[in-house]
């Protein structure tokens, strides 16, 4: 099987740098690939100090059909288990998140037991210097339902050098929360809310070992935004707290700049250097930097060594422990404690740590070999890789004063394999 007549440095650039975070799918123009594609992978994640434990599971299937359109499914599960935080509360002086407790009443003895299933689909069509794709999918698990589609254009001008992208997707998720001794929500609480994102971006061959791509996102949120499962607590009532309210609207902007350069005299090696700037109207502003190196090594084995450091800004509505008063409402509808308790002093509020201001720093190393020597196969290719990440406040740009109480770090071990047939 081959593809369609196209510079082979220029698919193997292309491929590996149209990788990009926002929009689910990506596409290249003119590139239909004339095999049967499936994969495999399996993931797990699991953070310090007790807390989260995930399992990820995820299979996809590509086919070719007629000579200008690929087909494409694929089905995801992940299994979580666990503990997370819910407030923040002083203690002799010192800020300490609070995290869900374990209940022998659920089923794997955890807080925290958790199954999200998900299914996607879609199908691209290549015309002669341009390919559109279609798509979408559905994800549910017991207290949340994701409806999604998406769509994507791309165009090659200049002889094929300048490819055009042009993405856009919308979301509909259905939030019911579960009871729980931290979810002071009614029975029959249930919301919703909308998500929009759009790309344009560019990629360019500059030389025949060197492409630059560069994309923006701009992406919309509305309706319910406000997390079911985290709480906030007040300096003056340090063992009483109340359910965080977010805005319920949210912009975002993001620019991805990323650069490969192929080294030929190096066994074909190739180094990857990104960049990303996103903000959003909650007030953060968050900065990501990426370095990975994709080294051949001796029959067909490859080795990925990467690091990436991450540093964001708080929200404005952020903070650890709110010096206010609480407001009660005893005659609100379906009153249940906290469900009908707000702070006087603000409309919005969160402690939730991941919209405080930290930084991260992660490495990581990948392994993949690839066999082309099976008769009846195209090609088998396994990898398996390591990533490990540290969460801190201190590493935040310009400095973090808020302490280490929210610090934590996990690590995440996956293996898969690609058969081409």
């Amino acid at each position: 099987m081959k593809y369609r007549k196209i510079n082979s440095s220029v698919v193997r650039l292309g491929c590996a740098a149209l990788a990009l975070p926002g929009l689910m799918q990506t596409v290249s123009a003119g590139r239909v690939e004339e095999t049967y594609n499936a994969d495999f992978q399996y993931g797990h994640y699991s953070e310090g100090k007790k807390r989260m434990e995930v399992d990820i599971f995820e299979g996809a299937l590509a086919a070719p059909i007629g000579k200008n359109m690929t087909a494409n499914v694929g089905i995801l599960r992940d299994m979580v288990s666990g503990a997370s935080p819910v407030y923040n509360r002083r203690v002799n002086g010192k800020i300490q998140q609070v995290l869900s407790g374990a209940s022998p009443s659920s089923q794997c003895g955890e807080s925290i037991c958790e199954q999200r299933d998900q299914i996607t689909g879609g199908a691209t069509y290549f015309f002669e210097d341009s390919s559109l794709n279609i798509g979408g999918g559905l994800s549910r698990e017991h207290d949340y339902t994701s409806r999604f589609f998406n769509t994507a254009y791309s165009i090659d001008l200049n002889k094929k050098l300048t490819t055009l992208n042009f993405g856009a997707s919308i979301a509909f998720d259905d939030i019911e929360p579960s009871p729980s001794g931290f979810n002071s929500h009614v029975n029959g609480f249930k919301r919703y809310k909308t998500g929009q994102n759009y790309l344009v971006g560019v990629s360019q061959v500059v030389d025949k070992d060197t492409l630059f791509q560069s994309n923006m996102t701009f992406g919309y949120s509305n309706g319910y935004l406000t997390d079911p499962y985290k709480n906030v607590a007040t300096e003056g009532n340090p063992n009483f707290y109340v359910q965080e309210i977010r805005p319920g609207h949210k912009f975002t902007w993001a620019w991805l700049n990323q650069y490969v350069r192929h080294f030929g005299q190096l066994n074909d090696a190739a180094l990857h250097v990104d960049y990303r700037y996103s903000l959003d109207d909650w007030g953060s502003h968050a900065h990501t930097f990426e370095l990975a190196w994709h080294q051949p090594i001796a029959d067909n084995w490859q080795i990925i060594p990467r690091f990436r450091y991450y540093s964001q800004d708080r929200v404005d509505f952020y903070q650890p422990i709110f010096d206010d008063t609480l407001k009660f409402d005893f005659n609100a509808p379906g009153y249940k404690g906290n469900f009908n308790t707000t702070l006087e002093n603000h409309n919005v509020y969160s402690s939730d740590y991941r919209l405080a201001g930290f930084g991260a720093l992660s490495g990581g190393i990948k392994l993949s070999k690839e066999i082309t020597s099976i008769n009846g196969v195209n090609s088998l290719k396994f990898q398996t890789g390591f990533e490990y990440y540290r969460h801190e406040a201190g590493l935040q740009l310009g400095g973090n004063s808020q302490g280490s109480f929210a610090d934590f770090n996990y690590y995440v071990v996956t293996a898969s394999f690609n058969l081409k047939f």
